[in-house]
């Protein structure tokens, strides 16, 4: 009697931590399971906004310099397959990752329906021993009714023990595949960031050289040449009318009555031989006026003497 109390003792602890255990299992398996789903569903809304940001890049471009241009286009192609690669991160991650956590869901119902038959079998047992216990009580020199219910708990007692062993056998199974799992999931998961990082640090490798590629100085010697026609009409009228003033006063400065360095820079003996003839000129004038006063003095005496 007293064994078998330690035995069923024994069972029913056991039991209970193997429901523990499932219980453990099934939560935290669930909460990665969710985890991970949101972690995926995160990285599906990046990949979309990278896309949008990549087809911003490609319209910015178009309206930009040769040089940038390029750059830009090479840069938002770079951007646009970084996007694909986090396609198939998000892709490996639903498949490799978040869908055998999924299937633990499934595995822990498994575990409690065996946990639940090794209970009903202790449970059968546990009556048993109590039917024995009464009818010991109640007619103990009835040999054949103690001897069947003798019988039965032997019955019940074979096949709780037969469950009891499926069920350590279930949970060891279970145990050792939660353990694989639980460490190939991780391991997938990490060789997916470290594929996806590899192949992402490629591609931003490239994007960077294609913005140094871009070239300062020509996009700028472009644009001066688009803006280059306009000052270059405004210095055109001005120079046009620099000119005019220039005309109007070359025209009133010669019209003045100052010598012209030709006649500043004759030699003196010239000057004299000039000044000279000039005064040989006007002893002329006078004598000649002289002659017509006299003339007319002349004339008048005679019309006086008439």
């Amino acid at each position: 009697m007293t064994q078998r109390s330690a035995d069923l003792r024994a069972r029913e602890n056991q039991s209970k931590f193997v429901q523990q255990r499932i219980n453990a299992v099934e939560k935290h398996f669930a909460e990665l399971c969710q985890d991970f789903s949101a972690y995926s569903r995160k990285l599906a809304r990046v990949r979309d906004r990278g896309d949008l940001l990549s087809k911003s890049l490609l319209t910015y471009a178009e309206a930009e310099a040769p040089s940038t241009k390029a750059g830009l286009t090479n840069f938002a192609e770079h951007i646009s397959s970084i996007q694909d690669y986090r396609q198939a991160q998000v892709s490996r991650l639903e498949f490799k990752v978040v869908q055998p956590l999924t299937l633990y869901g499934t595995a822990c119902k498994h575990a409690k329906d065996d946990l639940k038959s090794s209970f009903a079998a202790r449970e059968k047992e546990i009556n048993q021993q109590k039917k024995l216990d009464k009818v010991r009580q109640k007619a103990p020199s009835d040999r054949q009714q103690i001897s069947q219910a003798e019988s039965k708990l032997q019955k019940a007692t074979v096949d709780a023990t037969r469950s009891n062993k499926a069920l350590e056998d279930q949970m060891d199974a279970f145990e050792r595949k939660r353990l694989q799992d639980i460490k190939s999931i991780l391991s997938e998961f990490v060789k997916i960031e470290m594929l996806f990082h590899a192949k992402c640090l490629e591609s931003y490798t490239d994007a960077f050289q294609a913005l140094q590629s871009i070239s300062d100085e020509d996009d700028l010697e472009e644009f001066r040449n688009s803006l280059r026609p306009f000052s270059a009409a405004d210095s055109n009228s001005r120079q046009s009318l620099f000119r005019g003033d220039s005309k109007q006063s070359l025209n009133s400065t010669t019209g003045s009555s100052r010598p012209s360095t030709v006649d500043r820079r004759r030699p003196a003996k010239q000057q004299l031989q000039y000044s000279e003839e000039d005064d040989e000129e006007e002893d002329d004038e006078e004598d000649d006026d002289d002659d017509e006063d006299y003339s007319e003095e002349d004339v008048a005496e005679e019309y006086y003497k008439r």
